[in-house]
């Protein structure tokens, strides 16, 4: 095959632009601090990239609802531990006046503070934590008990009975809410009929049904609390693992997308020779003439 000057002149120009190039790429790479600046660059890189920023999305949005469920958790615990002082209180409260000699004095005035305990718990179950009513179940922007003191009951349930839930996993969906029926069922009534047997003097009722009512409240507030209590330990050990994997994948994508300047400077000091010597030799071929080959 004969070579001819156009031939080795257009193959100059073709190193030279290959050259400039591949200085060009490493120059963006510099100054971008990215490895993949277009599709071309790296398109397998890409799509990893692509994936594990997608991973890391959907790993923040399940790290955002897992910390917001734990608000809630955490809420209603507080709430519930409130719950509890109170119902241990009325329990002392049941005992006094189910045993000993009192008079009727006496039975009125842990009347008056059995009244002033339901009228706590009765806040403690419209317990509202930033916009959200905690035992409302799924209607969160209304009070789950509604107080009408001239009607019978004069407390009413109108909460939603289906707890929230939170997707805090790829398929994991929990329950990060419990409904005040659950919770409160009908303590208040119970309450009522406590107080009508202190003012009435019926220390048997209060004995045999009163005392008993309270304490099998307060075993079913403390069931409650176990359960939060195995949820909130589930989802702080979910959080970690999944800010674990956020590292991780951060890490991955730094690799594959992120800037090595040590190399990429090398690599450009690399293609500035290789482009200083094209053009060189590129300078010689041109003044190349026809007295050359006589």
């Amino acid at each position: 095959m004969r070579v001819t000057d156009n031939m080795i002149h257009m193959g100059m120009k073709d190193n030279i632009q290959k050259a400039m190039q591949r200085m060009n790429k490493n120059y963006n790479r510099l100054t971008t601090g990215k490895m993949i600046n277009r599709p071309s660059d790296d398109p397998v890189g890409l799509i990893l990239g692509m994936r594990l920023k997608k991973g890391i999305n959907e790993n923040e949005q399940y790290k955002e609802n897992a910390n917001a469920a734990l608000a809630l958790l955490n809420g209603s615990d507080y709430a519930l531990d409130e719950m509890t002082k109170t119902l241990h209180r009325l329990s002392d409260l049941a005992v006094q006046g189910a045993n000993g000699p009192l008079d009727q004095i006496s039975l009125d005035a842990i009347a008056d503070e059995v009244e002033e305990l339901r009228n706590h718990l009765y806040q403690i179950a419209n317990t509202k934590q930033e916009n959200t009513y905690i035992f409302g179940g799924d209607r969160t922007n209304t009070p789950p008990y509604l107080l009408d003191p001239l009607a019978t009951p004069d407390i009413t349930w109108q909460g939603s009975s289906t707890p929230l839930k939170a997707e805090v996993g790829t398929g994991i969906v929990m329950d990060v809410t419990v409904t005040g029926d659950r919770v409160f069922g009908d303590i208040f009534d119970k309450l009522a009929d406590f107080i009508n047997n202190l003012r009435s003097g019926d220390q048997k009722a209060i004995s045999q049904s009163d005392l008993a009512n309270i304490h099998g409240h307060l075993d079913q507030v403390l069931q409650i609390r176990s359960e939060i209590g195995a949820k909130v330990n589930r989802l702080e050990k979910n959080v970690e693992r999944m800010e674990l994997m956020d590292l991780n994948f951060r890490e991955l994508l730094s690799k594959i997308e992120d800037t090595d300047y040590a190399e990429v400077t090398m690599n450009l000091m690399m293609q500035e020779s290789v482009y200083q010597a094209a053009l060189a030799t590129g300078a010689r071929i041109m003044r190349v003439s026809l007295v050359d080959y006589i």
